[in-house]
This record gives C-alpha cells, structure tokens and sequence, in this order.
C-alpha cells in the first residue's frame, strides 16, 4: 500500500524566490507553505489541514503553477460554493500569476454547450464546484469529457466539506466517480484542522488513488485566536424576541471596542437584516454581506472594509466564512441555531470563528459564540469537541435512505451498476465504507425498494434500469423521489383542468419529498393565514412544510411581497430554472401533457414574481415586474398598447426618451 507522509510546519521559511513556477507579493513562504515547498514536485497526493488565513490559497497556486508549467496537464481546483468559485477566476484572471493561461469556470450557471466543451478542453486551468465535478463525471460517458482525463492535479478547497449533510456526499462520489476516469491525478486537500484528516488521508491513497499522500497537520496560524463563548437570554416568549436578545447582546460587545472592526455572523437573513437595522439605528456605519449581493456590490464592499477605518462593521452570512479573506479584528456569532430547531454545525462555526484577526494588522483575533443560557454547557462542550469528517452517505432522512439512492440512482443509468453485488463494489470505494458505515443487506434492499417504489427503476433478468423517472432524475441532477412527485401532481392539476388555479398550481409544486422534509415555524404558519386551512381541505394529508412551500410559490406567482417569506421566496426563483427543466423532461419524456407554452409561461411568472395577465409585458425587455406593474394600472396592458403609445409610455415609466424609444420598437417586433 502506499504511504501515508506525515510531516510538519516548516518554521526555517523559505524565501518565494526560490520557487520557480510563479512570483508572489511577499518574501518569504510561511510556516505552512515553506513545508509544502518540499513536496509540490511530487506524483503525490496531500492533505493540507491548517487555521483559517494560514495561506492555503498560496498552497493551491504552487501545485498548480508546477502542473501547468511542468507536467503540463490541466489544473482543476473545486471551490465550496459558486460564489466563491466566481471570485477565485476574478482574482486569476486579473494581475495575477496565472494570467496568460486559459482559465475556464464550470458551475451550475453554465450550460455544457459546445462552445463551453470546446473551451474546457482547450483550458489549462478549470474551476468548478463539487456539485459541478460530480454531474460532469456522471455524464462521462455521453458527453465524451476529454478533459477530465487531461487533469493532473485537482485541489479541493475547504476539502472538510465531505461533512456537510446534502452536500459533502456530492464531493465524495464526484471523487470516486473522477478517481476511476483519471487514476493518474494527484489530489490535494486543503481543509480545516479536523480530529481524523489522516483517516481521509488514507481513504484518499489506499481507496481512490493508489499514491501516496503527504499529511500535513499544521498548528500555524498567523494571528493567535481567543474564543469566548458568552450566555445569551434566551427566555423570550417568541422565537423573534430570542433573536432581539442576540443582536442586542451583539450591539454591547460592538460598542465596547469602538476602535475593531467587526464580522457579524448570521444564520438567517432575518436576523443578518435585524442585526444591521439596530446598526444603523446607533449610526454605526455596516452592510450586509450575503448571496443577494451582485458581484461588483461584494467587491466595492470589501475592499471600502479594508480600506475605510470608519467603517467597521460587516454583517454576513455563513457565505462569507467559506472561502474569502476578509477578516477582522472580531468576530460575532450570533447564536447556533439556523431558524428555531436546525443546530449550526460545529465546522461552520469553526470557520466564522476564524475570520477573527487581520494579518498584518491585528495582533491577535477574538471571537465571541453566542451560546443560549438555557443550555450554555450543553453547547459550549459541542463546539469544544473537535469535530470529524464524516460521510454522509448512508444518512438516514426520514426513515430512508435517500443520500445513497440518489447516487444509485445515476449509476445505474449509466451502467455502472446493474446488480447488487455492482452496489457493493461501488460502495466499497466510498469514504463510509473506509469510515465502517456498512451496507448492509437491510440498507440495500429497502434502498432498491424505494427506488422501484417511486417509479424510478424497474428490475428484470438483465439486472436494473432506470424508468423515465430515474432518467430524468440523473440528467437533471434531481431528487428521484421529487421527480415521482412533480410527475404525479401535475398529472392531477391537468387531468382536473386546475392550470389557471394558482392555488392548486402551488401545491402541485410544493408538495414534493424534499419540501415535505422541510420544518414550518409558527411565525411561518400564522404568515400563511387563509392559505394553510384552504390546502387542508383541498388536501388533508397535506404536511405542514409542503404547504409552506407551495405558499411560498403562491406568494411569487402573485406578486406578492411578504417580509416573513422573502428569502424563501428568492431562493424559489433561483432554483426554479433546473425545476423547469424536470417538468418540460416529463412532459416530453413520459406523460405527452403538451403543455410547453404553459411551462413558459410558468418560467416568466416565477423569473419575474407576476401574476399570469403581466407575462406580456414582461417579455419586453428592459420591461420587469415593477415597470410592468406601472404599465397595467395606466391601462397600457398589451404589447401592442406599448407599441402604439411612445409618449404615453414616456409618461407611466418617467425613464430615458431613447430607452422609451428602444422598449417601443422592441415591442413592435413581438
């Protein structure tokens, strides 16, 4: 077997002279890159795990830059989230090192079209999500990847996201499914420090690559951190006034040290939009940094953070722990909740903890948890105990096995397996299989049940294959069990004529597996009003999550804006796309529905958040909901009527003559 190096920091630092391969803003390596600086030449895989601002991102550059300029194979580096992913090209591709190569970004906002195969192939350096990785491998086959097998060196950031439930089992698979397409490539872990990174040390030699691995597990880290774990009231007779008493608690330590910058955490933007008001209000300067922002909104953000003295105060969410290097003097976590029930787990505290203390600015970095005081010990003894990275594989959700059938699911499309024994080979490559999680035959056989059950495989003489269902569930990269449910309730909104009925509409897109997992807080169920007692008597099995989320539909496609449900209601429009891609798939695929042109227009009123008579208008463009909602209430509702009414038009939406002039015609040509 091959071995497993481990080695330590290298505290003799290395002058970055002396590396060949690029040119970096500073003289010397630190602790952690100078020991690197001993094995980025070799046909070896490595494990990274240091502190937060330990300079991993420099780590990544030196084995990239020795792949791209000696072994001359392509560079793949896997960020933790699309936006992160977004910004690494941003800083690649500008005054950088690697600037002159062919950098090519894969994420779930690109379509694979020919072009973007052409420009993967002729990339040296591409950048991806895990997500992204995994859905290219599972489609090797029919999409014909050549540049997968052109990788030499894959870096993993912030590798311990293996651990994270819903997605660390995407990295997992993505990698047994690339390891088996490119057994050459060496494989570096960049990660938090965790308990058993030399467990994933050998999953990752003796189970996926067949190298050895170096192991470093560093102590570094540049500024010495304090964690302070301080009682928080938690006494209040709602879930809103428990979050009061955080921001408020908050707001103290802030004023206390008027001379630091600060990072607010947040696990909601309810309270991330509470906490910035009560900023505001004591006119401390502050922003709130989440995924709402555009790109050019969170750059001029950052940058005014590090340059501006007198602004001190970013609230964020988790978004920001992942991945940018933008930290403070101190930091604030507010609580460990997300919502009233879901604890925040101990590695995503871990990284908000350490965003706290500035290099080269701050001597050292505080961070304050905000722990409940109804169980201050119970979680201070949590997020004291170092956690591990754990496969989430085989996790049990609701009673089933739903991670690993969602897997099985893709491989038996493809042909990877056709047996039962083809199940346990595959498994036997995982991270739970080298972790002990083992596949029983239990686990397997009511796995294989719950997938024939729903209509997603079938089983003959020849083995299993897939239905239509698990067809369209591997292509688009959907839960088989929301695919089994979206088909069953739009075949009962059409066959019962209910198309128009935006009420029905909505619960036909909310009552699904996933959503019906989900959790409705009382706040959430007293927004919902009339709604939730008119879907219990359309439907009393009805679960209180799926209605939830069909009023967050219904919300959208009326209009509607409801401060309770806003987030939820953007995070509908967003996904909607890959949503609208499963149904059109059953629609041509399986049920014959005929209802492309109803599907379009659904796609509009989603995208826009209007009611159906608004979608003309909207198809204008430069014409959205606000502008098109000024148009129908001066009676201009046709794109004809926009067409034949410049000056009118001029007058409603009070913008630019030739921009008017511009929508006018453009309406003329639809």
């Amino acid at each position: 077997m091959p071995p497993i190096k481990k080695v330590a920091d290298q505290n003799d630092l290395v002058e970055t002279k002396n590396f060949p391969y690029a040119t970096f803003p500073f003289e010397k390596f630190n602790p952690v890159q100078s020991r690197v600086f001993d094995f980025y030449e070799q046909d070896a895989n490595a494990v990274i795990a240091a502190a937060t601002s330990a300079g991993k991102t420099v780590v990544a550059e030196m084995f990239l830059s020795h792949e791209l300029k000696v072994r001359k194979g392509k560079g793949l580096y896997l960020g933790p989230l699309k936006a992160l992913t977004q910004e690494k090209i941003d800083d690649w591709t500008g005054e950088h090192h690697f600037k002159g190569n062919n950098i090519s970004i894969c994420t779930g906002d690109y379509r694979l079209t020919a072009d973007r195969v052409k420009e993967l192939e002729e990339a040296n350096l591409i950048l991806m999500t895990s997500e992204m990785l995994n859905s290219r491998c599972r489609n090797d086959k029919s999409e014909k990847n050549q540049f997968l097998r052109d990788i030499g060196t894959v870096i993993v950031d912030e590798s311990h996201l293996l651990t994270v439930p819903n997605r660390g089992d995407h990295l997992e698979v993505g990698l047994m499914k690339f390891t088996k397409i490119n057994p050459n490539a060496r494989i570096v872990f960049l990660s938090a420090t965790m308990p058993n990174v030399d467990q994933i040390s050998e999953w990752l030699s003796y189970s996926l690559t067949g190298k050895e691995t170096y192991l470093l597990e560093s102590q570094y880290r540049p500024c010495p951190l304090t964690v302070y774990y301080e009682r928080c009231w938690d006494g209040g007779r709602s879930y809103e006034e428990n979050e009061i008493s955080k921001v408020q608690h908050a707001l103290s330590l802030i004023e206390s040290y008027p001379e630091d910058k600060f990072l607010i955490f947040t696990h909601t933007k309810k309270t991330g939009e509470l906490m910035k008001r009560q900023l505001l209000s004591v006119k401390e300067d502050c922003e709130f940094h989440n995924a709402d922002l555009d790109k050019n909104k969170r750059l001029e953000l950052q940058k005014r953070f590090k340059d501006d003295p007198k602004f001190r105060c970013i609230v964020a969410t988790s978004t920001l722990a992942w991945g940018l290097n933008l930290p403070a003097r101190r930091v604030i976590v507010l609580g460990v909740h997300r919502g009233i029930n879901n604890d925040v787990d101990n590695f995503d505290i871990q990284q908000m903890v350490g965003r706290a203390g500035r290099v080269g600015y701050d001597p050292r970095g505080d961070a304050y948890v905000l722990l409940p005081q109804s169980n201050y010990d119970h979680y201070k003894r949590k997020l004291q105990t170092p956690q591990n990275i754990t496969s989430h594989l085989l996790a049990n959700v609701g009673k089933r096995y739903k991670v690993l059938a969602f897997h099985l699911v893709s491989e038996i499309h493809h042909g990877e397996i056709k047996t039962r024994e083809d199940i346990r080979t595959w498994y036997s490559r995982s991270l739970a299989h080298w972790q002990e999680k083992n596949l029983d035959n239990e686990i397997l056989e009511s796995t294989v049940e719950l997938l024939k059950n729903c209509g997603a495989i079938i089983e003959d003489e020849e083995g299993f294959k897939v239905t239509s269902i698990g067809r369209i569930s591997s292509m688009f990269y959907y839960s088989p069990f929301d695919v089994a449910d979206l088909k069953k309730n739009f075949s009962f909104l059409f066959k019962g004529n209910r198309d128009n009925d935006d009420h029905a509409l909505a619960l036909a897109l909310g009552n699904t597996d996933t959503f019906r997992l989900g959790i409705a807080s009382n706040a959430e169920k007293d927004a919902m009003g009339p709604f939730l007692n008119r879907s219990y008597n359309i439907n009393p099995t009805l679960k209180d999550p799926a209605i939830k989320a069909a009023f967050g539909y219904y919300e959208v496609l009326r209009g509607a804006n409801n401060p309770t449900f806003a987030g939820f209601m953007r995070n509908i429009q967003r996904d909607f796309p890959r949503t609208l891609e499963v149904l059109n798939a059953i629609d041509g695929m399986n049920c014959k529905w005929g209802k492309k042109e109803f599907f379009r227009i659904l796609n509009l009123r989603i995208r826009y958040g209007v009611k159906a008579e608004l979608v003309g208008l909207c198809e204008i463009p430069n014409i959205g909901k606000v502008r098109a909602e000024k148009l129908w209430a001066a009676k201009i509702r046709t794109k004809a009527e926009v067409a034949a009414n410049l000056e009118k038009v001029q007058e409603v939406l009070k913008m630019n003559p030739d921009k008017i002039k511009q929508i006018c015609e453009d309406a003329k040509k639809l």
